[in-house]
């Protein structure tokens, strides 16, 4: 007969291989190659944990005590599994790491190039050598007079110049003034409109008023109407002056 718990036992030596591995790669690769292959070996000692305690699991029905087998298997499982990602971690931070590196290095690489680049502009021109003594300096060239057709040019460039730069200024000058009418007349508007509606709302309360009036008017007629016909009614049933009642 079997052990009870032989299919932990087979899962447990299977999985030595994977143990083993995460027991050496505890200092992390130290390459990027290093690292995808450990990243690489990582997931398919995941996937053969997660196949082998498949298999464990289905193998512990056969035998007795089958929910400790199942449970040691799956201790195991769960111990394999946190090795393996432990390791795929830790070769995704050496990826992270080199890249942050390279870029660390590009930018250093950048910032050296521009310094370099920044202080050849701010150089100052290499001073002409002095002659030699004896020989006469060159006097420099004169310079061309100027040529009357080009003094010309420019001065109607410039009278051009500061004609467009008038006609703009008068251009906005003139949009300002028809803004400040437009808001003007907005504004009137609006009064006019507030005045419409403060004659239309006291025609309102004068013709609420008007009603008013007119019902309380109608209701003192009726009720003086009313009054009087008690009052003849009343008349109308008291007896004659000397006529002994019946």
């Amino acid at each position: 007969m079997s052990s009870p718990c032989s299919p932990f036992r087979q899962f447990a030596a299977a999985m030595a291989f994977a143990a083993a591995a995460a027991a050496a790669a505890q200092e992390g690769p130290a390459s990027r190659e290093q690292a995808r292959a450990a990243i690489e070996q990582a997931q398919r000692d995941e996937a053969q944990a997660l196949r082998r305690y498949e298999q464990a699991y289905s193998d512990c029905a056969k035998g007795f005590f089958v929910n400790p087998c199942r449970e040691r298997a799956r201790e195991e499982r769960d111990r394999l599994l946190r090795a393996t990602r432990e390791r795929e971690v830790a070769a995704r931070d050496t990826l992270r790491r080199l890249d942050a590196e390279e870029r660390a290095k590009a930018r250093a690489q950048r910032s050296a190039e521009q310094a370099a680049e920044s202080k050849r502009r701010a150089a100052p021109p290499a001073e002409p050598k002095e002659p030699a003594a004896g020989r006469a300096t060159p006097a420099p060239p004169a310079a061309a007079p100027a040529d009357p057709k080009q003094q010309e040019a420019a001065a109607a460039a410039k009278r051009a110049e500061a004609a467009q730069r008038k006609a703009e200024a008068q251009r906005r000058d003139a949009e300002r003034s028809a803004e400040d009418a437009q808001r003007a007349a907005r504004r009137a508007e609006k009064e006019a409109q507030s005045a419409a509606e403060a004659e239309r709302y006291e025609q309102r309360q004068r013709a609420a008023r008007e009603r008013a009036e007119e019902k309380r008017r109608i209701a003192e007629e009726n009720r003086q109407r009313r009054e009087r016909r008690a009052a003849e009614r009343g008349a109308a049933q008291e007896p004659p002056a000397g006529t002994a009642p019946k």
